[in-house]
C-alpha cells in the first residue's frame, strides 16, 4: 500500500487555505493578476481577492509573495499499470494533478482511484479507458473485441462499468473500429487512441474519433503503406507537410478532433549522454527489462531519429498554425520517467510555435474541457476544484519555469516543497524495490 507522507495526510482537514500575495495565471487567457489572495474552502477556490483582504481566523496561510499560481497540470496519455505505484507520487510532485489513463487494468486503477479519493494514497485524479481494443493482443492490457457486432457489445460493457473513454490501437480491424466508434457515439463516450492501419486520419476524424494520440500515428498504416520501398521517413513527412497536411488539419479543425502529439517520448536519446537522474523514479524491473530488449542507437540511427523528430515538431507547428486543438501527454509507461516529461512536453510545444500561455492552456483548461471536466478543473477561478501549482518564477517569461515548483495544492490540500521532496524520495525507494 502506498501511504501518504504525514504532511499530506494532515492536510486533509477542512481548514481554509489562503495563498497570499500571489500572481495569478488563471489559464483562461485573462491578463496576469498581481498580488492576489486565493482563498480555498472545502477543496474549491472560494475567491480571488486583493492581498489585504480579511481572512478566516482559522485559515492556513501560504505566503506566496513573488510566486505565480497556475492550474494543476494534466497528462492526457499515461499507462499507470505499466509504470507502477511510484509513478503516482512523482506525478503529484511535478504538479500533475490529473491524468487520463489510456490502457491499463480497470481493477488496479479503480483501487488506486478510491484510495487517492479517501486520502490513503498520494496520486493524481485518474480518468481511465481500461483495456485497449486491438486487432491482436500484444500485452495483458489489450483485448481483441471480435466481430463488429461483438465490438459493439464490448463498448457497451465498458460504458456500463464506468470507463471514461474507449481506447483503440493500430491493429484494430477496419469494420470493428467503425462499429466501435459508432457505438461509442450512441452511448456518449469518447473514442480515443491510434488510427488503425486500414483507416486514414481523415476517415478517423470524420467518423468522430475524439482525440488522435501521438504525432507518429499520422504516419502509420495507410501513410507507411504508400511509401512502398522508401526508407527515409523524414523526407516523406517533409513532403506531406507541403502536400496533404493542410487538408488534414483543416479536417481536424472542422470536426473538432483533438490532437495529443506526445512529443517527449519521440525525442531520441543521445547514446553518449549520461543516464537520466530522474530514472530513479522508474521501477527497477522496468529499467532492466528495457536495457535487455532495446539496443542503443548507433550514430547513424541517432542522426536519422533526430531528423524524424525534427519533422514531428514541424507537424505540430503546422497543426497549431492551422488551429488544431492540442493537449499534453507523455505516453508514460514502463521505463519512461513519470511527471518530469510533462514539463519537457510544455517546452517542446513552445518550440513548436505555441506561446507559453497556449502551452499552459494545452496542459490545463484545454485538457479539462476535452474530457468534459471544464466546469470543475483547468482554471484558477472561484468555484473550481483547488488543484493548483505555485511556481517560483513566471512561466509566461520562460516556460521552463513550470519546473520551479514551490508548492502544489490538490483538492485544497497543501503540499509544500518539503512535502513534494518527501514524495519524490518515497517514489525513488518504491521504484528501487519493484
Amino acid at each position: 500500500m502506498l501511504l501518504l507522507c504525514q504532511p499530506l495526510a494532515a492536510a486533509q482537514s477542512p481548514t481554509p487555505l489562503a495563498i497570499t500575495h500571489v500572481n495569478v495565471i488563471d489559464a483562461t487567457g485573462a491578463q496576469l493578476r498581481r498580488d492576489v489572495t486565493v482563498l480555498i474552502r472545502d477543496g474549491r477556490i472560494a475567491s480571488l481577492g486583493p492581498a489585504g483582504a480579511a481572512l478566516p481566523q482559522d485559515a492556513v496561510i501560504l505566503d506566496a509573495r513573488g510566486k505565480y499560481v497556475i492550474p494543476g497540470l494534466w497528462d492526457m496519455h499515461v499507462h499507470l499499470s505499466w509504470s507502477g505505484g511510484s509513478a503516482l507520487l512523482a506525478l503529484i510532485a511535478n504538479g500533475v494533478t490529473s491524468v487520463r489513463d489510456v490502457g491499463g487494468s480497470l481493477t488496479q486503477l479503480d483501487d488506486w482511484r478510491a484510495r487517492i479519493h479517501f486520502g490513503i494514497l498520494a496520486g493524481p485524479r485518474i480518468l481511465r479507458c481500461g483495456p485497449i481494443l486491438n486487432g491482436k493482443k500484444f500485452n495483458q492490457y489489450q483485448m481483441v473485441p471480435g466481430t463488429p457486432e461483438e465490438t459493439r457489445g464490448v463498448v457497451r460493457a465498458l460504458k456500463e462499468v464506468g470507463a471514461d473513454c474507449i481506447k483503440v490501437h493500430r491493429r484494430m480491424e477496419r469494420n470493428a473500429y467503425l462499429a466501435a466508434i459508432d457505438e461509442a457515439k450512441k452511448l456518449g463516450i469518447p473514442l480515443v487512441g491510434h488510427i488503425p492501419m486500414t483507416v486514414t486520419p481523415e476517415e478517423a476524424s470524420e467518423a468522430g474519433q475524439a482525440t488522435i494520440e501521438h504525432v507518429a500515428t499520422l504516419f502509420e498504416g495507410t501513410f507507411s503503406a504508400a511509401l512502398a520501398n522508401e526508407h527515409e521517413i523524414a523526407g516523406a513527412i517533409r513532403r506531406f507537410r507541403v502536400d496533404g497536411a493542410g487538408q488534414l488539419f483543416a479536417r481536424l479543425v472542422k470536426n473538432h478532433t483533438v490532437f495529443d502529439p506526445t512529443l517527449a517520448p519521440y525525442q531520441p536519446l543521445d547514446p553518449s549522454a549520461p543516464p537520466d537522474p530522474n530514472s530513479r523514479y522508474v521501477a527497477r524491473s522496468q529499467l532492466e527489462e528495457w536495457k535487455q530488449k532495446v539496443p542503443s542507437l548507433s550514430a547513424a540511427e541517432f542522426e536519422e531519429a533526430k531528423q524524424t523528430f525534427a519533422e514531428f515538431k514541424e507537424i505540430v507547428r503546422q497543426a497549431h498554425r492551422a488551429g488544431v486543438t492540442i493537449v499534453t501527454g507523455t505516453d508514460l509507461a514502463g521505463p519512461r520517467v513519470p511527471g518530469f516529461p510533462l514539463h519537457d512536453e510544455l517546452a517542446m510545444l513552445v518550440e513548436c510555435g505555441l506561446t507559453p500561455i497556449q502551452a499552459l492552456q494545452a496542459a490545463t483548461i484545454t485538457s479539462a474541457r476535452t474530457v468534459g471536466k471544464g466546469n470543475d478543473f483547468g482554471a484558477v477561478e472561484p468555484g473550481k476544484v483547488a488543484d493548483l501549482v505555485v511556481l517560483d518564477a513566471n512561466p509566461l517569461d520562460d516556460i521552463h519555469n513550470t519546473r520551479r515548483i514551490f508548492a502544489v495544492v490538490f483538492g485544497g490540500k497543501l503540499l509544500r516543497r518539503g512535502d513534494l521532496d518527501a514524495l519524490l524520495q518515497q517514489a525513488a525507494v518504491m521504484a528501487s524495490r519493484n
